[in-house]
């Protein structure tokens, strides 16, 4: 049996410029909380499968009602595991010789009603009983990526796919009717190793169309998608083997009715991981204020922004990854953010586990309990977690707290 290292329950609680230390004792378990009005999360091991993984995704494969998880490895295998029971999840393979690096998403390309695999260079259609049957995969005449986010760009109400790589630049492609055929392209601007992943396409300047945050600034979005502008007043950038890398997320954290930019920043060397939160003070992209949440973690290869405690507000999780961690090299920590006030302004700093390599982590309701729950795998290793939030029982769905 794999013996696993769990953190003591400990939250460190702070107010930007104040910081004071909360600390619980110990108790046993899989089970972690921070500060008692907190939800606890369940350690659960989805499987050991692979090496240097990406491409993740939680969507419902199979049309049976609740998520499943997604993940490729750079040796070109996809997975999916379809979810039974927090301890029980089968995996079947989606395809393989996947062309990308990293990149991949799960959406539904063709609208058949089918969740299909977007993976660089090719997408992976859904053959309608993929119990039973790999993918089909398809040339659709886009880039190798790091990045894939599916988003509709050209405001036609259909989803359009947002594509990155360092070694070539953004673009976004308008999937056609029969999306067999090749893909068009549109040049939005340079790159970077990784900043537009996972959701950092959203409406900034309030228009109603589709922006794209990356990392040191953002590209309005001009006619539909076809001329941008580049901004350069958001100040993610830094120095390293990948310079300006971050995850991104497009949200409202202050509850003012504009979005905000979240950035954690990726691939990053232990003790120099930051995540910060940028105000939209002017709602249309022309102002920031910045506000850091956390500072001298570890390498945050993973950003996930929901209401993890159901209060109403946007939270913040992640995780340290393959560069390093706060503390030895075998004590990775994953954290939750609590948005305490609701504004953004207090945030209460939450350890989930201790002793786990986070890599592109993604979130969403997989028991269909009505809470957030979290799936991540690490870069190099092969050990899949997916951490049950508690919040709410499964018996009763009206929302009681455990």
């Amino acid at each position: 049996m794999r013996q696993w290292r769990f953190s003591s329950c400990i939250s460190r609680c702070f107010v930007f410029k104040t910081a004071f230390f909360c600390i619980f004792s110990a108790t046993f378990c899989i089970i972690f909380s921070g500060c008692a009005d907190f939800p606890k999360f369940a350690v659960h091991e989805i499987d050991n499968w692979g090496n240097k993984l990406g491409q993740t995704s939680l969507a419902d494969m199979d049309n049976d009602g609740d998520l499943d998880w997604v993940v490729g490895a750079r040796d070109g295998n996809i997975m999916w595991y379809e979810y039974k029971a927090p301890d029980n999840w089968v995996r079947h393979k989606l395809g393989g010789e996947s062309p990308t690096d990293v990149g991949g998403t799960a959406f539904d390309v063709d609208g058949d009603g089918w969740i299909d695999q977007v993976s660089g260079e090719a997408w992976y259609r859904n053959p309608g009983n993929p119990r039973d049957q790999e993918f089909i995969k398809i040339a659709n005449g886009a880039i190798r990526t790091h990045d894939n986010v599916s988003a509709d760009i050209d405001g036609d109400g259909k989803v359009d796919l947002v594509a990155m790589a360092d070694t070539t630049a953004l673009y976004w492609y308008e999937i056609p009717t029969n999306a067999a055929n090749k893909w068009r392209k549109y040049y939005i601007g340079k790159s970077v190793h990784g900043g537009i992943d996972p959701r950092g396409v959203g409406d900034i300047d309030g228009d109603g169309d589709n922006d794209i945050v990356r990392s040191t600034g953002w590209f309005e979005n001009k006619k539909k998608g076809l001329s941008w502008t580049w901004h350069s007043n958001i100040d993610g950038g830094r120095k390293g083997q990948y310079p300006d890398t971050t995850k991104s997320w497009i949200v409202d954290i202050d509850d003012d009715g504009d979005n905000d930019v979240v950035l954690a920043s990726a691939d990053s060397e232990g003790g120099t991981g930051w995540v910060k939160w940028f105000e939209n003070t002017d709602g249309r992209g022309g102002n920031w204020i910045v506000h850091t949440i956390a500072s001298e973690k570890g390498d945050f290869h993973s950003l996930a922004v929901f209401d993890f405690d159901n209060d109403g507000d946007a939270d913040i999780f992640s995780g340290e990854g393959p560069l390093g961690g706060t503390g030895t090299d075998e004590a990775r920590l994953t954290f939750i953010w609590e948005n305490a006030d609701g504004k953004g302004g207090k945030w209460v700093e939450h350890i989930l586990t201790e002793g786990f390599r986070c890599h592109e982590a993604v979130a969403g309701d997989v028991d269909e309990d009505g809470d957030v729950d979290i799936c991540f795998k690490p870069w190099n290793g092969d050990l899949h977690i997916y951490l049950e939030n508690k919040l709410i029982s499964k018996s009763n769905k009206k929302g009681s707290k455990r």
